[in-house]
């Protein structure tokens, strides 16, 4: 939904979020006066969801039904509740474990060039 600024006869400046069916409705101020709208700044929309790099394609995608159709396409489902953390968990486990056998590779190694 658009983001909308007003001016009362105080002038006072409020914004308000509102559907784009109540672009003419007057709007009250605080302080009890009525007020006008005023473009200061652009309206703002705020997408359903950001914007993210698809997993399938490696494309940016933005938005509800854009994102739908590139998990249907790559046959991918979003993540439920906790299943993202504990996916980066488990990768960073997995890298801890790398990391302790490229260790262990490198003092054997080491040990055989020095003996």
């Amino acid at each position: 939904m658009p983001v909308y600024e007003y001016r009362c006869g105080s002038g006072h400046v409020f914004e308000r979020i509102l559907p784009v069916s109540s672009y003419l409705v007057p709007q009250v101020c605080d302080c009890g006066h009525m007020s006008q709208k005023v473009i200061l700044h652009p309206p703002r929309v705020f997408g359903d969801y950001e914007g993210y790099e698809s997993p399938g394609t490696g494309k940016w995608v933005e938005g509800r039904a854009a994102r739908e159709r590139d998990l249907r396409e790559c046959n991918c489902r979003p993540y439920e509740l906790g299943e993202r953390e504990d996916m980066v968990k488990r990768q960073i486990a997995n890298e801890n474990q790398l990391d302790k056998v490229v260790d262990a590779v490198v003092d054997q190694t080491l040990a055989e060039i020095t003996a």
